[in-house]
């Protein structure tokens, strides 16, 4: 009975570099992390308390699914199943994402002129300055400006929760407009719902003085 643990580049020193390490455990996610801090107690240690709790900064998802959504520690891990540890960057992440939006961006988004505010374990906040450029006519803001924004800030959350960046293709982006933005800047913050092997779900907020427009 087996189970496929996948390390974040922050926390591979406490396993000897490796990416993925096979812990011979199944049946509840408690059972895999007990595993777990046997084997590499500092790892363990820099999952869960001295209470046995997980940390605050540590997210935990089996087979995509965030831990704390389904039934915690209870969670069931059937083998075979992957389980993925991801730490903020407030516990400690190397995740830079203003590199990611520099380096991996084409110079037509560059244009837009986005600024990365904040980035976690399984989200991205970026700020998308107010721009005549980016106005259509009438004088509001675009909503391609938006979508794109948008579609940058979910790349960026994905590579935040993976650790890295990686390719990626996006294959579904809808949005609801829910009022027009004149003259001022937009917070967008996409937050992964789902990180699974091959696709990665998010729900997407844009706020401008802590009103929702999309």
């Amino acid at each position: 009975m087996t189970v496929e643990l996948i390390i974040p580049g922050a926390l591979r020193s406490e396993v000897d570099g490796a990416s993925r390490v096979s812990v011979d455990a199944s049946g509840t996610l408690r059972a895999v992390l007990d595993e777990v801090e046997q084997r590499w107690p500092r790892l363990g240690r820099r999952i869960r308390d001295e209470q046995g709790e997980l940390r605050r900064y540590v997210n935990v998802y089996v087979n995509g699914e965030d831990c704390r959504a389904l039934s915690g520690q209870e969670t069931e891990v059937a083998s075979g199943a992957e389980v993925q540890v991801i730490p903020s960057v407030a516990g400690g992440s190397d995740f830079d994402g203003k590199a990611v939006l520099a380096e991996h961006f084409a110079p037509w988004v560059q244009d837009l002129g986005l600024v990365v505010e904040e980035t976690g374990a399984d989200f991205a906040t970026l700020r998308l300055p107010w721009s005549d450029r980016l106005a259509r006519e009438g004088g509001a803001l675009s909503g391609q400006a938006l979508m794109a924004a948008a579609d940058t800030a979910t790349v960026i959350a994905i590579s935040s929760a993976r650790g890295s960046f990686g390719p990626m293709t996006t294959v579904q982006l809808s949005a609801n407009f829910q009022r027009p933005v004149t003259g001022q800047d937009v917070l967008v913050t996409s937050r992964i719902t789902k990180l699974g092997r091959s696709l990665a779900f998010a729900d997407i907020t844009m706020s401008v003085s802590d009103a929702v427009v999309a």
